[in-house]
């Protein structure tokens, strides 16, 4: 047989030229005498140029080249001649060493009893799990006899790897200093290699290798002088596709599985630099036994790869062709392999999702349909416990605005639908709900089961989370501030097919729930812990499975149904816009769906039926009538508002002192009539989530009552005007306000003024965004929570700085629902 020898050491062989030819003869080693020096014989010249070898040329270097025998023959002592075997000699382990085309070598296992397969030059191998021999065939062939792949179905794109199977590729350039690396693999056995290469073939000196270990990820690295490794948080999902991400600068290496925790490390010593002189080994290695001190594991793969993207460059499972492939550059294509096949189980290898889909597997019998039919609840079978994903038919996840069973068809989110498999990802509210929270959702199920919404703090489902589900059609609410859960359940199961009001309100410890027009249910969470943080992204109607959160709920299966509203500390979220991300949401059947405003008019659900907000020039229910403009006095709905962000106008409401003036009636007990603040880049305030922190001012009534408040910074002055005759009698009343520094002045009809002071010693209110008068697009006080809704009724005659005209109309920049007294 052939004695095993490193490419490497070939190198050092004595050539002796003999006219075209030299021959270097010597003993080979045997078990009897096994401390004979291996050589072997080295010929001048190329294979190319050459035909002398009777069965397999290897290129060697400095113009050299050795021939080598096909399974089942020897190597005669002219070095190019090859004699059928009688038997196959093993070495100590019961291996024998078989040269592939490309010039490397593989250790393949002999002792395979019953195993009468010919493979021709691939081997016969009794598969552990199926019982039935197969054949392990080199890269480019396939099937049994090992064919070449044109004759069994072309080249491999997603590649199954068997426990010592391999691909090998070129050795990395130009990656000494900087590595980013993605792979996507689909395990079906907790460990194994994933990747490996280095400096030498026994990963002495530099290396770096990333290794399936108990199913967590890890990634190995040496510079040199010391070795470094870091640990994914969380395992692998086993039988679904993983994504794994790394980059390595110099020393140090940064890992993300899939969307979860990014973790860091760093390698030991001075060397920060990495040499690759040996292959890039994908699935294994052709020297795995040896190398398991330094990886950890002792098998390759099983599963499957379907991309590998090493600095930006995609690696292909396929041998380079010029005439099949023109353009897969050498490098990137593989050099060899060994028992490489196409991964024909998975489901999604013939998939092709559109608009940026992701194909997934999952037992759900919808793979994302169109729910809006005209049946207002399509026929559903139940679906699959979200966090217990089977594998089976393939489904395309679907981005946002997009639907059908490969994401090809475009919506109109109004209202989103969840089927099951959908899903809404927002940002985490963070410490902005440390103290207290105030959450409402509008939805109506399609069925008794379900994760409405669900946030937590840490991946495992351990510690701080909130989630509202339903369970037997009962609305549960299900917070956790550290040290141990309460549940609040409502005392009557919810309607499938009729929309429900759910709200939720903390503060500290107490927690209280609304359903509809329920019994409030309330209860206090076990423990001293009282503040709340939440750290993960907040999921609506689902987790995806891809999601590095693990709940533990009382109800675990995804939403199917429809949710019209959210809103997070009396602040309405916008569902779509609002949303980070999200699959599979599809287009509910309601009013606003069919887009019943005109001219710009944005639609608000209202339960089954809706509201039209129509752009400053239009009214009436679908925003359809141009409003005259030639009066001045414009009249407001309760819905409505005007904006003006002239820095004219602002440089008179900012500063250290203020002076307004205007006339307003109402119709109403309660209503905004000037609001000014700091602002988000999106033009909606900068609390979006907990009260108010910013510079604000604002004059509004309450309970027929005039109301300022403003804050400088160093919290809230309040000032009641204190007047005998109430305010909302729909009778013309003029308001005089002014401000210098810390003091506040308010008069109403000429009587007189009140006063108050605010807090602190900051003295400058910094407002420079927009002022707005008669309401907001989203408008909430920052005392508590009270919602503070807009001015039924009309404004005139503005003025600021003592003479400075505001035109209500002409100067606005936006407004809404504006019509005219």
């Amino acid at each position: 047989m052939l004695a095993r020898v490193d490419w490497k050491a070939r190198m050092l062989w004595v050539t002796v030229a003999i006219g075209m030819m030299a021959l270097v003869s010597a003993e080979k080693p045997t078990k009897s005498n096994p401390d004979k020096l291996p050589f072997e014989a080295v010929f001048q010249g190329l294979c190319e140029n050459n035909a002398i070898c009777e069965h397999l040329c290897f290129n060697l270097h400095d113009g050299t080249f050795e021939c080598d025998c096909q399974r089942g023959y020897t190597l005669e002592p002219d070095g190019y001649s090859c004699t059928s075997n009688v038997g196959i000699e093993e070495d100590n382990e019961g291996l024998s060493y078989v040269g592939l085309e490309g010039g490397l070598r593989v250790a393949v296992n002999v002792c395979a009893p019953n195993c009468e397969m010919e493979c021709g030059l691939g081997r016969c191998h009794l598969d552990g799990h199926a019982g039935v021999p197969r054949c392990m065939c080199p890269l480019g062939r396939a099937g049994r006899y090992c064919h070449p792949v044109i004759m069994t179905g072309g080249p491999i794109e997603t590649a199954r790897f068997h426990g010592s199977s391999w691909v090998a590729f070129a050795p990395l350039r130009e990656a000494y200093r900087d590595v980013q690396l993605t792979i996507e693999f689909k395990p079906e056995s907790p460990d194994g290699v994933l990747l490996v290469s280095g400096e030498n073939d026994d990963l002495s000196g530099d290396f770096m290798a990333a290794v399936l270990v108990n199913t967590y990820v890890e990634f190995r690295w040496d510079c040199g002088s010391g070795a470094g490794l870091v640990k994914s948080p969380e395992g692998v999902h086993m039988g679904e596709w993983n994504r794994l991400t790394v980059y390595r600068h110099r020393w140090d290496v940064w890992l993300q599985l899939n969307d979860g925790h990014h973790v860091q490390g760093r390698s030991e010593g001075l060397f920060s630099r990495i040499t690759f002189q040996e292959p890039l080994y994908v699935g294994g290695s052709n020297n795995l036994t040896s190398l398991a001190p330094r990886l950890g594991v002792t098998t390759g793969l099983q599963g499957c790869v379907r991309r590998l993207q090493v600095n930006d460059h995609i690696y292909r499972f396929r041998k380079n062709d010029p005439l099949r492939s023109p353009n897969l550059s050498s490098d990137y294509a593989a050099l060899d392999g060994w028992d490489i096949s196409e991964c024909v189980g998975d489901a999604c290898s013939e998939v092709e999702c559109q608009h940026g889909g992701k194909c997934v597997s999952s037992t759900s019998p919808h793979s994302g349909q169109d729910t809006n039919s005209s049946a207002p609840y399509p026929t559903m079978a139940p679906p699959p416990s979200f966090f217990a994903p089977q594998n089976s038919a393939p489904i395309c996840l679907c981005p946002l605005g997009y639907t059908g069973d490969f994401c090809e068809k475009q919506l109109n989110l109004e209202v989103p639908s969840f089927n099951g498999s959908s899903h809404l990802m927002f940002p985490a509210l963070g410490g902005s709900v440390l103290s207290w929270l105030e959450l409402e959702l509008v939805f109506r199920a399609a069925s008794t089961e379900g994760v409405l919404l669900y946030e937590s703090h840490r991946s495992d489902g351990t510690g701080d989370f909130i989630a509202l589900t339903l369970s037997q059609a009962h609305v549960l609410f299900t917070i956790d501030l550290g040290s141990g859960m309460l549940t609040l359940r409502s005392v009557y199961p919810i309607r499938p097919g009729v929309w429900h009001s759910a709200r939720v309100s903390r503060t500290g410890r107490w927690t209280w729930l609304y359903v509809d027009d329920q019994p409030v249910v309330s209860g206090l969470t076990p423990g001293g812990f009282t503040m709340l943080s939440l750290s993960h992204p907040l999921y609506l109607g689902g987790i995806p499975p891809t999601s590095a959160s693990q709940p533990i709920l009382p109800a675990a299966k995804a939403f199917t149904g429809c949710i019209q509203k959210l809103a997070l500390n009396s602040r309405t979220i916008h569902l779509v816009s609002g949303a980070v991300s999200g699959s599979n949401v599809g287009s509910c059947d309601h009013p606003c769906s069919q887009r019943p405003c005109d001219n710009g008019g944005v639609c608000e659900p209202h339960g089954p039926s809706y509201s039209c907000r129509c752009p400053l020039g239009f009214k009436d229910d679908h925003c359809r009538s141009r409003v005259v403009t030639q009066v001045a006095t414009p009249s407001f709905s309760g819905r409505s508002f005007l904006k003006y962000a002239d820095p004219e106008i602002m440089k008179r409401v900012s500063g250290d002192k203020l002076h307004l003036w205007l006339r307003f009636r109402s119709l109403t007990r309660d209503g905004l009539l000037v609001w000014a603040g700091e602002e988000g880049d999106d033009g909606e305030a900068a609390d979006i989530i907990g009260p108010a922190l910013g510079d604000s001012i604002s004059l509004e009534l309450q309970d027929g009552r005039l109301v300022l408040r403003y804050n400088l910074g160093s919290g809230f002055a309040k000032l009641v005007y204190n007047t005998t005759n109430r305010l909302d009698d729909g009778q013309w009343h003029t308001v005089k306000v002014s401000r210098y520094e810390r003091e506040g002045r308010i008069s109403v009809d000429g009587e007189e003024e009140n006063v108050v002071m605010s807090p602190g010693d900051l003295v400058q209110l910094n407002v420079d965004s927009s002022l707005y008068i008669g309401g907001r697009e989203t408008f909430r006080g920052s005392h508590n929570g009270y919602v503070v809704p807009g001015l039924t009724g009309c404004v005139a005659d503005l003025t600021l700085a003592t003479d400075y005209h505001v035109d209500l109309i002409t100067q606005a920049t936006a407004g809404q629902n504006i019509d005219y007294c």
